[in-house]
């Protein structure tokens, strides 16, 4: 506010001084030309005069600029501290303002960071709580009989709440449970019961668990042996063993030497599902039938296909040059007889040939010989569309069984639901039988089929040249 007013008074004086000046001089031209005889010398004396007043203006306002240098030079100082102590504190308050924003982008992406951490700990707690639950859930319901029960209140299986921490920590009491009946399996436990024997037969009896495997005893101590879970959730089943000594001992306390299925009867279960080749076919439903027939007819006529193909017998260049001999010796029924002893198809064809009259050209000789390929080749491929048909056919059988069998499946899902998947994967794998029967008929036969054809071409061939090399040889003699 003080160097704008210090900045306008030199000027003001400058101007001023000049103005003077300037107005003199034009003053003083003037007159010196209106009147230069006249007023020389009132001029020279207003000359004078106007020069004096300028001067004293001139010193004036140099004195004026002199005290405003003076003035300026006095408060610069100041002002430039004045100025550097602004800076330095706009500089502060900038790096202040840097220092807030960076504060609050690292605090944002801190809680944004907590937010994550805090929705996987969730994650994590809900993950947990189920596991227990299902364990819980699972050990009751799979658990062998003979085992002890978790003991848990049944506050302790809660269904999920909102708050996962919360559902976390009243499901912790499983493990709790479980750590118990462990330590129970791992000394045996007894505990009474009824089971099933194969027969069907009801008994009374004591179980006797040690880890994940249970015996029977019955009351009566006729039978004894292994008890696993029945699948409708009935009765167990005893699997029995020879001697019934044992698992009395055991269920007695006493110390007994047992065999353990490690496989925990899936070993059993898995030889009844397979079943043999016989299993397999009860297991393809309706299906199957057409395919079976599809392949013994297939394999039929593939036999008399083959049997018929390998009694043939090619003859060579000198059965032709024999029977070309006997022609040109004109012993036409030496030559005949020559053709009907060849084990070919060539042999006929030769013998029409032979039976030709005597003028007959060569070129009718060379359409008898194509009217007879034409029969040769029929009777050579005869039998092998009937194969191909077979097996292009059998693939779609099964394809058209396992579609009908999936449908069954999905029929059984929506009556009952997927959550086991034991009867889905039977029933699928049941349908797949189909497939696979389909595949064993189609690729045996797509093979004897390509077999039996290369060797179907090559007696046409073989006709086809003996044929061509009697002509030509009848044509050259």
């Amino acid at each position: 506010m003080i160097r704008p007013a210090l900045q306008q008074q030199p000027a003001c004086g400058w101007r001023r001084s000049r103005a003077s000046w300037r107005g003199l001089c034009i003053l003083a031209a003037v007159l010196f030309t209106i009147a230069p005889d006249a007023f020389a010398d009132d001029r020279q004396a207003a000359l004078a005069e106007a020069l004096e007043t300028a001067r004293a203006e001139r010193a004036e306002a140099l004195e004026a600029l002199e005290q405003t240098r003076e003035r300026i030079a006095e408060e610069k100082p100041g002002l430039a501290r004045e100025f550097a102590e602004t800076e330095l504190e706009l500089r502060e308050k900038r790096r202040l303002v840097r220092i807030a924003r960076t504060s609050l982008a690292d605090r944002e992406a801190e809680v944004r960071q907590l937010e994550r951490d805090l929705a996987t700990r969730r994650q994590d707690a809900t993950y947990l709580a189920g596991l227990l639950k299902e364990h819980a859930l699972r050990t009751d319901t799979l658990a062998t009989p003979g085992q002890p029960m978790l003991d848990l209140a049944p506050e302790a299986v809660v269904p999920d709440t909102a708050d996962p921490a919360s559902t976390l920590d009243a499901r912790l009491p499983v493990i709790d449970a479980a750590i118990d009946q462990l330590e129970a399996l791992l000394g045996g436990s007894t505990q009474s019961g009824r089971a099933a024997t194969p027969d069907g037969e009801i008994l009374d009896g004591t179980f006797a668990a040690v880890g994940p495997v249970s015996w029977f005893a019955s009351a009566d101590g006729r039978i004894a042996g292994e008890a696993r879970p029945s699948r409708n959730g009935e009765f167990p089943r005893i699997h029995p063993l020879p001697s019934a000594a044992p698992v009395a001992a055991l269920t007695a306390g006493e110390p007994a030497d047992l065999g353990i299925d490690v496989t925990g009867g899936k070993a059993e279960v898995l030889a009844e599902v397979e079943g043999g080749f016989v299993n397999l076919i009860r297991k393809g439903g309706l299906w199957i039938w057409p395919i079976l027939f599809l392949a013994a007819l297939s394999l039929a006529f593939g036999c008399v296909k083959f049997l018929s193909l390998i009694r043939i017998r090619e003859p060579g260049d000198a059965w032709i040059n024999a029977i070309l001999n006997a022609l040109d010796a004109g012993d036409r029924e030496k030559a005949a007889g020559l053709a009907r002893d060849a084990s070919h198809p060539v042999g006929p064809v030769i013998e029409k040939l032979i039976a030709l009259p005597a003028g007959a050209s060569a070129d009718q000789a060379e359409e008898t010989l194509y009217e007879q390929l034409m029969s040769v080749q029929s009777r050579a491929g005869s039998l092998l569309p009937v194969i191909a048909v077979t097996a292009a056919t059998s693939p779609l059988l099964g394809l058209l069984g396992t579609v009908s069998g999936m449908i069954a499946t999905f029929n059984l899902i929506t009556v009952f639901g997927s959550g086991d998947p034991k009867p889905l994967a039977g029933g699928i794998s049941e349908a797949l039988v189909t497939t696979l029967f389909g595949l064993m008929v189609a690729i045996p036969a797509l093979i004897l089929h390509a077999f039996l054809s290369r060797r179907a071409q090559g007696i046409v061939e073989t006709t086809e040249r003996l044929g061509l090399a009697f002509v030509n040889g009848v044509r050259g003699r």
